[in-house]
């Protein structure tokens, strides 16, 4: 569990008199998440999630809740901001940007199905199609952000990990961004930022690494989150291929997003690995703070470099 922020009954209460969601009964911190402060909120009318958001500048929350309303308004599963009496998307609690969402039901994933990771690749599709619809605001250079991290965990790191990283870093500068399709993006679209309940997918959830990039990359991103097994050291191909299937059937990838789909995986794995990396080198203090193994991503990257698997 992640909770960097805490919040007290009572300030809590005063915070949901700017909402017309009814009166606090209860809440707790939510057992996931890395990156911000989650907390369930129960109300006389209903069950609520509280974010404090710890990841980005406020200044990016327009962005990213815009965005999801945008989806959630085009009716794609996702949670939906509740608005505040005012109107506004977001408030603040603790000194910290505070967002209020529906609580979807079911749960988030562990270890996805086949039928659930085709959802997923339509589902990302018609993200996608919809984004597109928006400015391209809070473009993302994924091979500057990348770069500059790896200079700070590169001296962490040993001899051989240095090398992949170094080479991996050269493999993706080699991607021409800009003529790539683009829009705004989920960015980390993993098993455990879907809920689920049973096979019907309830909706997407967290979307604070948003951003505008080439789709490519999104798309990419999620692959490998859904079809790579950490635990097992395993790529399902069949999962990636209908995925990818799915994904095409509602917007298709272009001539050169095809070509650089391999890249992209591999750009995509180096930036989780790098993340991570980043959580445990140099870490955020909190009062129950998650962190991810990098081992996980390292062995993408390592097995894309080695052996790309088939999916188109």
């Amino acid at each position: 569990m992640s909770v960097y922020t805490a919040v007290s009954f009572s300030e809590l209460q005063t915070h949901l008199q700017n909402y017309a969601v009814g009166e606090l009964q209860s809440y707790k911190g939510i057992s996931a998440g890395v990156e911000n402060s989650n907390f369930f909120v129960d109300t006389d009318q209903g069950r609520f999630v509280l974010t404090l958001v710890e990841s980005v500048p406020k200044e990016k929350l327009p962005f990213i809740l815009g965005l999801v309303d945008h989806l959630a308004i085009n009716e794609l599963a996702c949670a939906q901001p509740i608005h505040l009496n005012n109107g506004d998307l977001f408030g603040m609690l603790n000194g910290k940007p505070a967002v209020l969402m529906n609580c979807l039901e079911g749960a988030p994933l562990n270890q996805p199905t086949l039928s659930q990771a085709k959802t997923i690749g339509s589902t990302l599709a018609q993200f996608h199609q919809l984004s597109s619809q928006l400015e391209l605001d809070e473009y993302s250079h994924i091979p500057q952000w990348c770069n500059e991290l790896a200079s700070r965990v590169l001296p962490k790191l040993d001899k051989e990990q240095q090398t992949l990283l170094q080479n991996s870093l050269m493999e993706t500068s080699d991607i021409d961004w800009t003529t790539l399709p683009s829009g705004p993006v989920h960015a980390d679209l993993f098993p455990d930022n879907a809920m689920f309940d049973g096979e019907r997918l309830s909706g997407l959830i967290d979307f604070y690494h948003a951003c505008s990039t080439p789709y490519l990359y999104d798309l990419s991103v999620t692959l490998n989150a859904w079809c790579f097994d950490e635990t097992n050291n395993q790529f399902d191909t069949q999962k990636a291929q209908q995925m990818l299937h799915m994904y095409q059937e509602i917007r298709p990838l272009d001539p050169m997003e095809i070509d650089l789909l391999p890249a992209m995986m591999k750009t995509a794995a180096l930036r989780f690995w790098l993340s991570r990396l980043r959580d445990i080198y140099f870490p955020t203090a909190g009062e129950d703070v998650t962190q991810k193994n990098p081992q996980g991503k390292q062995a993408l990257l390592e097995r894309l470099k080695s052996d790309f698997p088939v999916i188109l």
